[in-house]
């Protein structure tokens, strides 16, 4: 019985991509199953299900203070859900009403828990911290382009929602 080459370069690669192909289905599935963001998000949804009532909490203008903030509350486990995510996009650190801003809710029995999550990360971000290096990029960014995009460390680009308690 003679093998052929042909064929049997056929049934590897053939092979290769079904074993490929059921690798990558389990994967994703897996990874949608246990993703935090997916569980923080579903229990925020689940809550609001159940009658508890949504905050606005924060309107975020910069893609690092939100995915440090998100970071920060699934580490917490307080559940949140945010709107708009990708419009910061269009042009981060631009602080117009209904331009850009990336509306972050909370449930309303979590708020003392994520204000203190909020102004601790306040306190730590260096804002004052400006550094030669952030100058001559800023310079550069406005003579290739007209338009300078701060430094999100050295940009506090949240505006927090605090309740009026008497």
């Amino acid at each position: 019985m003679k093998f052929d080459i042909g064929f049997g370069i056929c049934l590897f690669f053939i092979f290769t991509y079904c074993a490929f192909f059921l690798v990558r289905k389990y994967n994703s599935k897996i990874n949608m199953e246990t993703s935090d963001y997916n569980v923080i998000e579903k229990l925020f949804f689940e809550k609001i299900k159940e009658g508890n009532i949504s905050y606005k909490l924060l309107s975020i203008y910069t893609p690092f203070d939100l995915m440090m903030i998100k970071s920060l509350f699934i580490s917490e486990n307080i559940p949140y859900y945010v709107e708009f995510e990708h419009l910061m996009g269009l042009r981060p650190f631009v602080q117009s009403l209904n331009y850009n801003d990336v509306k972050f809710y909370i449930l309303e029995e979590d708020y003392n828990d994520a204000i203190i999550v909020i102004n601790s990360y306040i306190e730590n971000k260096n804002l004052n911290e400006y550094k030669i290096k952030s100058v001559l990029r800023n310079v550069f960014e406005y003579l290739i382009i007209a338009w300078i995009v701060p430094s999100p460390q050295n940009y506090l680009g949240i505006d927090v929602s605090y309740k009026n308690e008497k």
